[in-house]
């Protein structure tokens, strides 16, 4: 029996379908469903599409399946139309790709877990049918799949939009085609809605991807995307895009979409960390120019040595995501089993109570999907935020009993092994109070004398609708103003200020002013900034102030 684009979809599906309801939730998937409680035009860290995702698939069945039921269909279907794009008088590469699907472990992986990669890639399929259908006849159908297809795409992750730059910079003519910028109107028309959420938020998640991930230049970064993609695209593809001679313009889109985005994310890798999964974009073109590739008989040899191994590969990896049929940690933790134990173990130390997690918000998801309890975490705002900022979870917690949950033991906290093998620590807060929102202005001089005490007021708001304390409230300490000095973005100094008496209060709306000295140590001439914060031990430091620039002189 001839094994046809339609037996192997049906055969894909339900494989994928077994797999997302035996194997638990990720941390990254349950920080997604967090996002579908509530649907929006945009979230803190992607655009919308994921949400309405899970949203729909868990309100038909509430458990792991439901969460990743419409990635696994959409994926199914994302394979079935990239065989629109294979050449009908061509039928033995049907079986390539076929095989090359089951043998791609990043494919493999994104067929069930659930990321923004899921939808771009059914997306970015229905773009390239376009754009070929473009090439042959430029008419109106052309247009509307490819604009559609286009904001699609960016509302599933804004990664497409170097799907469309590739194509671009791959066949220049299209910049004096009115028809194809009449596509991409219609797209920007179409993602209106989530740039006029950003405007409306500050734009957060592209302030986050654009500054909040970027650190200074190192190899490790590099280190880590070169040994990440070999194993996840495999040796016997990875190479194809640099191999391979393109027929048309159409492969040439391809070609450049595969090595635009190895060569982009190279780049990226210099100043941050990249995921394995963010180079998924190629994966679709790259099979169909592998598909060509090795159709040609004396490079059969070469595709059963470099790439079928790999489907055995796949085949253990999914077997231990359902089973753990081995013992592997991920950073000493079990990424992928256990976790529903866990949080049932925590549950029964915290009741009903709010678990805050310190600033991991994908352990805070996790814990509220397995326990049905709410799970919080507090980013401490230096380096970024999370959608419990944007959706203000810390007032809530005001005045609460609430327990504080850290894998490494504070003052006054118990141990508990849970039945993961993870460790964690926790302490009952009743009447927990935080500062992680609260606004402080300082006047601190533009200029100072290094080793002076330099006399500033501190102006501290509270925007909630309940009085801002500063009791200690059963924690070991009492809230504290702390202090960090830089220079040249380097820390030079920091230290604390006791300046908030435990019994001041200030009112829902109002606002209190304090005033210190700063005891300046011997500090280097020249430009510095100042950052000031609130601390409350066992919680993470709050940077509440922006920074403030000054200098040091003589």
């Amino acid at each position: 029996m001839k094994i046809r684009p339609l037996h192997f979809f049906i055969f894909w599906l339900v494989l994928n379908l077994v797999q997302a309801a035996f194997t638990e939730l990720t941390s990254d998937e349950a920080y997604y469903w967090l996002y579908s409680r509530s649907l929006e035009w945009g979230y803190y860290d992607h655009p919308p599409f994921i949400a309405l995702m899970v949203r729909l698939g868990y309100s038909l069945f509430p458990n792991e399946l439901g969460v990743r039921l419409v990635n696994v269909i959409l994926n199914a279907l994302s394979v079935l139309l990239l065989f629109e794009l294979v050449p009908r008088e061509r039928p033995g590469r049907d079986t390539l790709i076929y095989l090359m699907v089951l043998s791609l472990p990043l494919l493999n992986y994104l067929a069930f877990i659930i990321f923004p990669d899921g939808p771009l890639l059914f997306f970015l399929v229905l773009f390239l049918i376009g754009y070929k259908r473009f090439l042959e006849k430029e008419d109106l159908s052309a247009v509307l799949l490819m604009g559609g297809s286009t904001a699609l795409m960016l509302y599933s992750k804004y990664h497409g939009v170097l799907v469309v730059g590739f194509t671009v910079l791959s066949n220049l003519r299209l910049l004096r085609s009115p028809r194809f910028w009449l596509s991409m109107v219609l797209a920007l028309v179409l993602f209106l809605p989530h740039l006029g959420w950003q405007y409306a938020h500050q734009f957060p998640t592209f302030q986050f991807h654009l500054k909040g991930r970027t650190t200074a230049f190192t190899t490790r970064y590099l280190l880590e995307y070169l040994g990440q993609q070999l194993p996840a695209i495999g040796p016997g593809l990875i190479f194809i895009p640099f191999a391979v001679r393109t027929q048309d313009r159409f492969e040439r889109a391809l070609q450049l979409i595969c090595v635009g985005t190895f060569g982009f994310f190279l780049f990226t890798a210099l100043k941050a960390f990249v995921h394995f999964h963010w180079t998924s974009i190629a994966l679709f073109p790259l099979l169909l120019l592998a598909s060509r590739f090795y159709e040609e008989e004396k490079r059969r040899k070469l595709f059963q040595f470099l790439v079928l191994p790999l489907a055995l590969a796949v085949v253990v990896l999914r077997l231990y995501l359902m089973f753990r049929i081995f013992p592997v940690n991920h950073i000493n933790v079990d990424y992928y089993h256990g976790r529903k134990s866990w949080a049932e173990d925590i549950e029964k130390v915290a009741g009903d109570r709010p678990v805050l997690f310190g600033d991991n918000f994908r352990e805070s998801s996790l814990y509220s999907f397995y326990s049905g309890h709410t799970g919080v975490a507090l980013q401490s705002g230096e380096r970024r935020q999370s959608q419990y900022e944007l959706w203000n979870y810390e007032d809530g917690l005001q005045g609460r009993e609430v327990v504080i949950v850290q894998d490494r033991p504070f003052a006054g906290s118990t141990e508990l092994r849970t039945r993961m093998d993870k460790t964690v620590h926790y302490l009952l807060a009743p009447g927990f109070s935080s500062y992680y929102d609260t606004p402080v202005e300082v006047a601190f001089p533009p200029a100072v004398k290094s080793g002076d005490a330099v006399a500033f007021t501190v102006a501290v708001s509270n925007p909630r609708n309940t009085a801002l304390r500063f009791e200690r409230g059963g924690f070991p300490q009492a809230p504290t103003l702390f202090y960090v000095i830089r220079k040249n973005g380097q820390e030079v100094h920091r230290g604390m200020l006791d300046v908030f008496p435990e019994d001041a209060v200030i009112p829902p709306g109002g606002q209190r002013e304090f005033k210190t000295s700063l005891p300046l140590p011997a500090l280097e001439d020249g430009a510095h900034t100042v950052v000031f914060g609130i601390r409350y031990e066992p919680l993470l430091d709050a940077y509440n102030s922006r920074p403030r620039e000054f200098r040091v002189g003589q």
